[in-house]
This record gives C-alpha cells, structure tokens and sequence, in this order.
C-alpha cells in the first residue's frame, strides 16, 4: 500500500474525513472505518498541507522552510508520518512517479 513513497509521490487526505482542530493539533476521523487519530502541531500542519494533492517535496518544502529542519530528515519523517496514515485510511496516495 504505502510501498514505494518518495518526494515524487503525491498524496492527499481520504475524501469524505471529518476533522477538529484543537489548539495546535488535528483530530481526523474516518467515519467509515471508525478509525481516529490524533495529530501534534508539525502533523497538523502537513494534514494542512494535505488538504489537496501534493507531491511530497512540496510538503517537505514548506516544512524545510518553516521549522528550518534537515532536508534528509524532514522527508523520512514526513514519508513515516503518511505511511501510518494511508494504514489508517487517512490519507490516498494520488499518484506515483
């Protein structure tokens, strides 16, 4: 299912999720698997980011320019971050290049 993601791999939130924002976190719900979960302030803002399809790199780059954080790093955390959320049903993976 998420085999494969690279900074070329574009992405987006599951159609038809129910979302709170709490502070500076994000609960996301999917309805139709009951599955919830529950975001930090850098998950929520990639879940904004996510609020229509991008590529990877364009999540990375924001977040490189925001949080002024490693290049390297900043993909495998985010690439780790949308893993878990395609195996919660949270996130489609739009296309692959």
């Amino acid at each position: 299912m998420a085999d494969g993601l690279n900074a070329s791999t574009i992405v987006a939130r599951t159609p038809g999720l129910i979302e709170s924002a709490i502070d500076d976190e994000v609960v996301a719900l999917n309805i139709e698997t009951g599955t919830c979960y529950g975001l930090n302030a850098t998950g929520s803002r990639i879940w904004t980011l996510l609020a229509n399809p991008v590529r990877i790199s364009e999540i990375c780059s924001a977040l490189i320019d925001e949080y002024h954080v490693d290049a390297t790093t900043c993909e495998a955390d985010v690439i780790d971050l949308i893993e878990h959320l395609i195996e919660e049903n949270l996130v489609v993976v739009a296309s692959r290049e």
